[in-house]
């Protein structure tokens, strides 16, 4: 299974590593593949390195795609970081 969504980045300081941690963190015991793109660069989603260096500011769209049979399970605990600002405001 493929899944694919854009997601905002809605908390200040943007990509760095708390909110790298919690990604990481989300998708450590799921089954599938997460890639998340901004600006010509990848990041692997279950690597606090890789997502780091997406360099991604407040406001950016990330594009994301889940694959694997927890795709679904995956974007869904994305979503919900993203939406509550990775728990920093």
């Amino acid at each position: 299974m493929v899944v694919e969504k854009n997601l905002t980045m809605l908390n200040r300081a943007g990509m760095h590593l708390r909110p790298a941690s919690k990604i990481v963190s989300a998708l450590r015991d799921l089954e599938c593949e997460v890639e998340i793109t901004f600006d010509g660069r990848m990041a692997n989603a279950k690597s606090i390195i890789s997502l780091t260096q997406l360099l991604a500011p407040q406001h950016s769209v990330l594009g994301v795609t889940a694959t694997g049979p927890d795709a679904r399970r995956a974007m869904m605990a994305l979503e919900r970081l993203f939406r509550e600002k990775f728990g920093e405001e």
